[in-house]
């Protein structure tokens, strides 16, 4: 999926042909696990920055590590494979761990690719799997690496996908050559360990700053909520044997038009999957009209952007909601011909032009056995401090205060289930859309096989 994203592949194992969900990518991690005389040694991270502590057996240790942000639509850190460092986005809707190499002869390589020539750990498969983005398909090839991150995060014979022929124009300029899948299971038809399985991480945060051009951060390991305890969260069960995907229900906007009948996920409810490798909003075609009914018409100049309402949902019985400045985007350095890379966007505009205000929504038209998918994609990270937990199999949302430390869900001096501060900032998000990351289809997607037209989440 880069600036795509993988939502469906098919992979040829022993003349089985497997159904694959991987998505795209994101943010980097590090939690640890270090033998050492007298106990078990880990990071702790203070305000002068990570120092090694001793912890007892069996502790969970965390890390914190900066994503760095090109253009408000890709964050990404660096790790190491083959004892090569190599730029990825670390992508909670994905599983696996795809790498640009050189073995892709026509490949265009703005940043470092990998090199099995220059690794002494590389072992081959020769499997080969083929990704279908939505701009196009990525042929890979399954080996082994070695794969590390920060000082002490390592998996020696870590399973991976090197991607040895694509037809995606976005990976030509992309700032990363890695896809490192962070979903809390294994991939569709596969039992080889993830990367979160050979670490034994079980639980992480993710958060993104919302000053335009600040980096994100992964946390990998539990996180201390500031000003409150660790129950004052909001929690939402993961529903998905795959993904990490909730209930959600009731999205509309505080408007006087919004109304039962125009408001998205009433009683039957939809499926959110919380991705961290999706640039926008991802929704279903008809839950964006019936939200275009609720608000008034965004200007180009964006002007009206302070009396815009915010947006409501409830995420597994827990009220969310999201300001204009996360909905709303100012288009920049946009490659106005590129049709494929305006197609994604839900609410077209009539010209195309730079320093525009729109709806930062793109569409998806996808059904699952939870109901009609949405991605919240990076604009719910910059306001929502997001812990994933693959034991309890559940996701703890705090509120992201000004540097991303977590704070309280709710407040103790407010009756109000959640305050998000709106902050007297009126300016959209600039985005570069041609670098953005959509959650976009194969063509195939719409007609699963052996699953009633249904995606598995």
């Amino acid at each position: 999926r880069f600036g795509l994203r993988t939502l469906f592949s098919i992979v040829s194992v022993k003349n089985e042909a497997h159904f694959i969900m991987p998505g795209m990518p994101y943010v980097i991690l590090a939690a640890y696990f270090l033998s050492g005389v007298g106990g078990t040694r880990h990071l702790r991270h203070d305000l002068n920055g990570p120092t090694l502590d001793k912890a007892g057996k069996g502790e969970h240790a965390s890390y914190k590590q900066e994503l760095h942000n090109f253009q408000n639509v890709q964050y990404f850190a660096d790790f190491h494979i083959g004892g090569q460092k190599i730029a990825g986005i670390f992508d909670t809707g994905s599983f696996e761990l795809l790498v640009r190499s050189t073995r892709c002869g026509h490949c265009v390589h703005p940043t470092a690719p990998y090199s099995r020539e220059n690794s002494h750990t590389f072992i081959g498969n020769g499997t080969v799997q083929e990704h279908v983005f939505g701009s196009g398909p990525c042929m890979s090839m399954l080996g082994f690496e070695s794969v590390s991150v920060g000082p002490y995060l390592s998996s020696p014979h870590q399973a991976f996908w090197e991607i040895i022929d694509h037809r995606i124009p976005v990976l030509d300029t992309a700032k990363f050559a890695a896809i490192v899948g962070i979903g809390p299971n294994f991939a569709h038809g596969n039992r080889m360990k993830t990367l979160l399985m050979n670490y034994g991480v079980n639980e992480f945060s993710i958060c993104l700053q919302r000053q335009s051009g600040l980096p994100g951060f992964l946390t990998w390991g539990p996180t201390e909520l500031k000003g409150g305890s660790r129950h004052n969260v909001a929690v939402a069960r993961v529903v998905g044997k795959h993904h990490w995907v909730t209930h959600l229900h009731n999205v509309r906007f505080n408007s006087k038009k919004a109304n039962a009948a125009n408001s998205p996920c009433g009683n039957a409810g939809c499926a959110a999957i919380i991705d961290s490798g999706t640039s926008l909003i991802a929704a279903p075609g008809i839950a964006l009209m019936q939200l275009s009914e609720q608000i008034e018409q965004i200007k180009e100049d964006c002007s009206n952007m302070h009396e815009l309402p915010t947006l409501h949902f409830t995420i597994d019985g827990n009220p969310f909601e999201l300001p204009p400045q996360a909905y709303v985007m100012r288009v920049t350095g946009a490659t106005l011909e590129a049709n494929d890379i305006w197609d994604v966007l839900f609410f077209k505009p009539k010209m195309r032009k730079l320093d525009m205000c729109m709806p930062a929504f793109m569409q998806i038209d996808m059904t699952s056995q939870v109901g009609p998918v949405w991605i919240l994609g990076m604009p719910f990270f910059r306001y929502y401090h997001t812990t994933f937990d693959r034991k309890d199999a559940v996701m703890r949302f705090a509120r992201a205060g000004p540097g991303c430390e977590p704070l309280p869900y709710m407040s103790n001096s407010t009756k109000s289930l959640l305050a998000v501060d709106h902050g007297s900032d009126d300016k959209p998000m600039d985005v570069a859309v041609d670098s953005m990351m959509p959650p976009t289809l194969s063509g195939m997607m719409d007609f699963p096989f052996g699953n009633m037209g249904e995606l598995d989440l």
